[in-house]
């Protein structure tokens, strides 16, 4: 190896380096008493160069800048249905006419005005003839490349073949007697617990079945129930559009006098007074009778888990309620007013009493 390659070597150190530099010539002698760049020189201990620290071959990567954005997604120029129809005479004769008409300049025409017409007509000309030539070519181009993948894929499936067709290496044959035979077997496995897991499994499908089949009769019910909100003829669709988006209702929305704080104040206080839990506890009652009126219980274990709907359906029979003769109630506005000294029986009054009541109205 030369010096000059040991000196441009990364992984030699400098010191090193010094000495296989090649003496200087002796034939002449310098002006200078200074010792020259071609002469070992020593650094200093204060110098950053005193101590020798190999570099790696490759100090600086060359830096290339990064293009922003993506390229887009090349067009499909010649799909499968109709791509070779685009090089046929006609499809390119169709994209490229000629022109019906051809417009030349008069005889006292200005020169500048023949050259413009002439320049239009051979850009014109060299327009279609681009045309031309770039379907030709590309189609060329994509049939190469279909060929070039059409054999290699030709060239995978025969070597899969050929390795399926071929007998097992003889490593196979030798190690194959020393596998254990449960490892070689080909058959099903034995599963003891097969029927006993079937089983669980045609449980658990059929009762899911069940819940779907009751939450569907259930949302029927709920939609029979609330048919006579529907909205059936145009009709009635203005009337509601007129009664919710008429000028009036959007004066009252936008010009009303906003609350104040101690109307909030007031609404607040009252949701704390606890309204909902006498609600929440008459829900299921309501229900009750709702079914009972309009053609039997579609209740699910998910309207069930309402929170008291056991104690409370357990306290009221339903049915007692509907065939109980008819009664009077007085806090509704129905009926007769009790005595003034009956202050009991005013406290046992609740929302039953009166669906009761109304029940038993509409059977009479």
């Amino acid at each position: 190896m030369s010096s000059s390659t040991l000196q441009s070597s990364a992984f030699i150190c400098r010191s090193c380096s010094r000495h296989l530099r090649p003496a200087p010539s002796t034939t002449c002698r310098a002006f200078s008493t200074t010792p020259s760049a071609s002469m070992p020189s020593t650094a200093s201990p204060y110098s950053p160069y005193y101590v020798d620290i190999p570099f790696p071959p490759q100090r600086y990567a060359p830096w290339k800048p990064r293009a922003k954005g993506k390229r887009p997604v090349p067009r499909n120029i010649f799909p499968k249905a109709r791509g070779a129809r685009k090089v046929s005479p006609e499809y390119l004769a169709l994209v490229s006419k000629e022109p019906s008409k051809f417009s030349k300049p008069g005889e006292n025409a200005p020169a500048t005005e023949k050259a413009y017409i002439t320049w239009k007509e051979r850009m014109a000309e060299s327009r279609r003839r681009n045309i031309r030539d770039g379907l030709l070519q590309l189609h060329a181009d994509k049939s190469q490349r279909d060929s070039i993948i059409a054999k290699r894929s030709e060239k995978k499936q025969a070597l899969r073949a050929e390795l399926l067709a071929q007998e097992d290496p003889d490593v196979v044959k030798l190690t194959t007697p020393s596998i254990l035979s449960a490892l070689r077997t080909r058959q099903p496995l034995t599963d003891p617990d097969r029927e006993e897991r079937l089983a669980a499994k045609r449980e658990k499908y059929e009762r899911i079945e069940e819940e779907k089949f009751l939450r569907r009769q259930e949302s029927l019910h709920e939609l029979y129930i609330r048919a006579n909100d529907f909205i059936f003829a145009e009709a009635q669709l203005d009337e509601i559009i007129n009664a919710k988006f008429s000028d009036i209702a959007i004066a009252e929305a936008y010009h009303s006098i906003p609350p104040d704080s101690q109307k909030i104040l007031s609404e607040e206080s009252n949701k704390l007074r606890g309204p909902d839990e006498w609600v929440m506890r008459d829900v299921p009652i309501l229900k009750a009778f709702a079914e009972a009126l309009t053609g039997g219980s579609r209740r699910t274990k998910t309207s069930e888990s309402i929170d008291g709907f056991r104690d409370v359906m357990d306290e009221i029979d339903v049915a007692g309620l509907m065939s109980r003769p008819k009664m009077e109630y007085a806090n509704f506005g129905y009926g007769s007013t009790k005595k003034e000294g009956d202050e009991s029986a005013k406290k046992k009054q609740s929302t039953a009493d009166l669906f009761s009541i109304l029940a038993n109205r509409r059977d009479t």
